[in-house]
Formats: C-alpha cells, sequence, structure tokens
C-alpha cells in the first residue's frame, strides 16, 4: 500500500474480459499484506499436515469476495502515481524545498522520497554480483595476459548444452516463421505465446518420465520454473508465514555453510541482517548496534560437521519449536521448512544416503516440509546416493525420497548447462490417502500454483522446448561431460592442501578451505582478483567467516589448472603476512 493507491469506480464502458485474474490477484494480495487479521481470519490448516502459508491460502477466499463484487458490475482498477499536475512536486529529494512568490508571502514544499523495503535493505547482497564488479573492477591489470582474471566464483560448467537442446530451438523457430503461410502445425508456431502457468505439456511428461526413471517418484505434481532458484522462492512463499493462527512465527532452517541464495530468498521474504554477508545500507539510522546483528525471525540457521548437518541439532529444534493448544485441540511446529542442498553448495559433499534416510523420517515424525534441493543430483562424485543393489537396471541413478511431507528441486543449469535459459522445476508428491482424501504435497502444489502465477506466470517457452530437446541427450550424455571436471578438481584440491582445513570435492563442483586465524575473507577475495587474477567466493557470505568457496567447473581442465596455480600461490603468498 506504500507503493501504489488502488482505486475501484464504476465504468460502463469498459468489459469485464479486461480485467486480467492476475490483476486482482495483486489487488488481492496487497489488501492482504496490510492487513495481517484478514489473513488469519481467512487462513485455513490441515492437523495433520504441515502448514501452508495462509498469506498463500486466503488469496483464494479473498478472491473470491473481489470477483463476487467484480461480476455485479464493470469494474476500472487504476494504479495511480500521482496526478500531473503534482508530480513534480512528489518527486523532490528530502531537504529540497522549491519556493513560491506572491506579491505578500514565500512558501517552502518539502517531501520525502518513497521508502523502500527495509526487508529488501537488509537482505545480502549478491556475491556473485559484487564479484563480477570486482573482477570488472581489476581487468585492466590483466590486460597484458590474454588469460585475464579467471573466475573460480560462480558455479557455471564450462560446456555448452547438448545439440539436442540447439535442434529443438531451430525447429521451433522454424516452425514459428512458417505459421506466417498457414501451413504448420507445430508447437513452435507459439514460441511467443504463454504456456499453462505449471509448464509446456510435452515437458512435463518428459520430467514426470525422468524423475520416475532416474529419481524414483511415482506420477509426482511438477511445476516448471524459472531456474532452482524461483522453486526455492515459490516454496518460502507457499510455506512460510510470519506467523499462523496461533500467534506462533513459522520458521526455516537451513545448514552452515549455506547457499546464500536460499538465505536471501527467505531474508527477502522475513527481513533480517544477521546470516553473514553485507547488507547494502544500514538497517536503522544512526544506530546499527543492533540491528547489525539481528536475525531472521523466520530462519534458524544449523551447525555441520565436515559439511554433515548435525541432527541432534536439528532434533533438539524440532522439540523446542513444538506447540499445542488445549482450547483450540491444535497442534504443530514453528518449524515449517527443513532446507537441505545434495549434493551439497557451497560445501561441495554429498551427503550419504543413510543420513538421507534419517532426515526423511525425523521431518516426517515432525509433521514438517523437507525441501530437496538436488540441483546437483549429476554431480555425485562418489556415488553416496546410490542405492545398495546397483546392479539391477531398474534402480534409479540418483534416488529421491517420494515422501507427502518432501518436496525436491531440479535444475538444468548445471548437467545440462543451461543456466541462461533458465529452466528449473519443482516436483511435489501426489499421494492420496487412505480415504481418497487429497495429500499434503497436492495442497501444497495447487496453493504453489498462486505464487507461480504471481511471480512468473510462466516459464519462457522457448525455455522449455529448449529443455525438452536436453532431455533427449540422456543422463550419460551429462555423465560424459561432468568426468571431464576431475583434472580440475585435482588441481583446486592441490592448490588448496597448504590450508588447516578443506572440505568437498566428492559432490556438486564446490571445495572450502579455512584461511588462517585473523585473515579476513573477503579482503583476501579482493586480493586474490587484484594481484593473482582469480576470483572465489568469500565465506562470509555462506555464513563461514574466514573460508573461500572455490568452484572447478568454470573451466576447462588446462585452464582450471592455470587457475590452481595462482590460487596456490596467492594463498601461500597472502596467509604468510
Amino acid at each position: 500500500s506504500r507503493c501504489c493507491s488502488i482505486y475501484i469506480s464504476s465504468s460502463p464502458n469498459m468489459s469485464p474480459h479486461h480485467h486480467t485474474n492476475k490483476l486482482v490477484v495483486v489487488m488481492s494480495l496487497l489488501f492482504m499484506a496490510s492487513s495481517s487479521r484478514l489473513s488469519k481470519s481467512l487462513a485455513f490448516s490441515f492437523p495433520s499436515a504441515p502448514l501452508k502459508s495462509t498469506r498463500v491460502a486466503s488469496t483464494t477466499s479473498s478472491l473470491r469476495s473481489i470477483r463476487q463484487r467484480y461480476n455485479r458490475c464493470a469494474t476500472s482498477f487504476l494504479i495511480c502515481n500521482m496526478s500531473s499536475s503534482s508530480n513534480k512536486e512528489q518527486q523532490e529529494y528530502v531537504g529540497s524545498s522549491t519556493m513560491s512568490k506572491s506579491s505578500t508571502t514565500t512558501t517552502t514544499k518539502t517531501t520525502t522520497l518513497p521508502t523502500i523495503s527495509s526487508r529488501t535493505l537488509q537482505t545480502l547482497d549478491p556475491v556473485i554480483i559484487l564479484m563480477k564488479q570486482l573482477i570488472s573492477q581489476h581487468a585492466s591489470k590483466w590486460e597484458d595476459d590474454p588469460r585475464g582474471i579467471f573466475s573460480l566464483a560462480q558455479g557455471v560448467v564450462h560446456w555448452r548444452p547438448p545439440n539436442s537442446a540447439y535442434e529443438a530451438l531451430s525447429m521451433a523457430a522454424e516452425e514459428n516463421m512458417m505459421d506466417n503461410d498457414g501451413n504448420n502445425n507445430g508447437d513452435g508456431r507459439l514460441i511467443h505465446t504463454y504456456c499453462p502457468d505449471e509448464g509446456y505439456p510435452p515437458l512435463l511428461s518428459a520430467l514426470k518420465d525422468k524423475l520416475q526413471r532416474e529419481n524414483g517418484l511415482r506420477d509426482p505434481h511438477v511445476m516448471v520454473t524459472s531456474g532452482a532458484n524461483q522453486a526455492f522462492v515459490n516454496c518460502v512463499m507457499t510455506l512460510l508465514d510470519e506467523d499462523d493462527q496461533e500467534g506462533n512465527i513459522s520458521k526455516c532452517v537451513v545448514f552452515e555453510p549455506y547457499y546464500f541464495n536460499h538465505v536471501m530468498a527467505v531474508q527477502t521474504a522475513r527481513g533480517g541482517s544477521g546470516c553473514g554477508g553485507t547488507a547494502s545500507t544500514p538497517t536503522t539510522d544512526g544506530d546499527d548496534d543492533d540491528d547489525a546483528t539481528s536475525s531472521v525471525e523466520g530462519l534458524l540457521v544449523g551447525p555441520t560437521t565436515k559439511g554433515v548437518p548435525d541432527l541432534e541439532w536439528l532434533k533438539s529444534q524440532l522439540d523446542e519449536n513444538k506447540y499445542s493448544d488445549s482450547e483450540t485441540a491444535t497442534s504443530g511446529n514453528a518449524i515449517r521448512m527443513v532446507t537441505l542442498v545434495n549434493p551439497g553448495n557451497p560445501t561441495g559433499v554429498s551427503l550419504p544416503r543413510e543420513f538421507l534416510e534419517e532426515i526423511t523420517q525425523l521431518t516426517k515424525e515432525y509433521g514438517v516440509w523437507l525441501v530437496m534441493d538436488n540441483t546437483y543430483e549429476h554431480f555425485d562424485v562418489e556415488e553416496k546416493n546410490k542405492l545398495s543393489n546397483t546392479n539391477d537396471n531398474s534402480t534409479p541413478d540418483f534416488p529421491c525420497f517420494d515422501e507427502e511431507h518432501v518436496i525436491n528441486i531440479f535444475s538444468f543449469s548445471k548437467g545440462y548447462a543451461m543456466a541462461g535459459f533458465r529452466v528449473g522445476y519443482v516436483a511435489l508428491s501426489s499421494k492420496t490417502s487412505n480415504d481418497n482424501v487429497e495429500g499434503r504435497g497436492t495442497r501444497a502444489y495447487e496453493q504453489m500454483l498462486k505464487v507461480q502465477d504471481t511471480i512468473a506466470i510462466c516459464t519462457s517457452r522457448i525455455s522449455q522446448m529448449a529443455a525438452l530437446g536436453a532431455l533427449r541427450a540422456g543422463r550419460e550424455w551429462v555423465h560424459e561431460q561432468v568426468r571431464t571436471l576431475d583434472t580440475g578438481r585435482k588441481a583446486i584440491l592441490g592448490a588448496m592442501s597448504s590450508l588447516e582445513d578443506v572440505i568437498g570435492g566428492n559432490g556438486a563442483m564446490y571445495v572450502m578451505g579455512k584461511l588462517p586465524e585473523g585473515v579476513n575473507d573477503q579482503e583476501f577475495a579482493s586480493s586474490l582478483v587484484e594481484h593473482y587474477g582469480v576470483a572465489v567466493i568469500p565465506g562470509s557470505f555462506c555464513g563461514l567467516s574466514g573460508w573461500i568457496r572455490v568452484c572447478y567447473s568454470n573451466l576447462p581442465p588446462e585452464d582450471c589448472k592455470i587457475a590452481a596455480a595462482r590460487l596456490e600461490k596467492g594463498i601461500l603468498e597472502l596467509t604468510a603476512k
């Protein structure tokens, strides 16, 4: 409501069909954002299932009320910035003034600037952007070296998507152009249009086959998203509340070191600056002693040992956050979702199957969601996730857990090298109860469609067509590419061997190393770029100050060996001071 005003007025000249459902949803969400009482009064919960976000669930009830009014008359939704006559005055900076002179008086008018969300201001600065800016800042110093500055920062791969992805793109573009002649019935003629919110139907069908064959998930609900990051944001917006009907703050668990974008997603939804890294601006005016170390109300950060989350800590938190109300006969857990990345980002650790079984059972017992980010499913270097009966051809390559409370996230960005196409997907269980009542996975999927339609509507159709083409290359094509990383991984592990503690290298594409006591990881990373021509991620952005994260998949093997030599020299010289 700070950003805009919404007026509803009768307009006999405007058809109701001009008012899209999306604008109605926007209005609904704005009203709910300004009134937590409305959100609570319209909320619903399922005692036998983990709670979903009442913000999302109540959208249906609010939307129904709005549509009833909508159907009675043609309505005109006017989003008003400001009238043209007062536009200049409203945009003046704080402290500036406009002098209106008359024959008798002089008037000073002062207006303040619109404010920015404190949640956003307190969110971590995107470290990938910061590192790219740092590389650009020092690029001129490395102009004489044709190779320039090597980046071991962002998690990307050195290969290109499979030819089958480009073939699908080419065919779609050709069909679209041929449609001008009216002689084409192929899907390519529609590449410029929306597709269903949940995804391009042929891709959805192929993904369901893939999920059963390669991941052991039977007929799940599938939603295609603009990358795995959007899939996680969908989960945050669908599952987390500021508080529930009983006043309990809903919480998300991550483990340290964490994937920074996961924490940023919770921060933007809930606020707070105490999760490592740096905020873009002080969180208070003139007094940042308290807020500078404040934590995110909805975020619990758990410890790890060598990259493996501490399940004893998790169990203690699940016990501590249980609640019950005898008057209303309700019970639940303030922890709504536990987040796990496997193989790990930033740890580079593949979690053993036994651990995954234990955390799946633990979250099931306590009735909380387990969000599994499987972005690096193709990078299980030591095959720790393989089932024991690997001689059976029907055994999934990367088995996931087909449970109602488990939400699985996947991506085309890593294995299929399609980061720029922005295609990920989320899979939720379609299981029903014994009396054929829809399960919690189905309910979450239905509510998540609201978030999907609000954020992206749908992932680019042409990107989804390319992803479908990439799938045709098959998992073995991806494995062939992943095997090219062995040389670089060994070179990076060797370069970091002088550090006192190193984790990773057996999963995903990362290695983390602990710097000597007293060495600032952000200053260290800056010096590496400027003086040694190699970029890494400071561990403080992952909640682990004094560490660095190094990616070994960015460069072809020979270049990675050169970058490793620069890294080794930088570590030896910078940590010796």
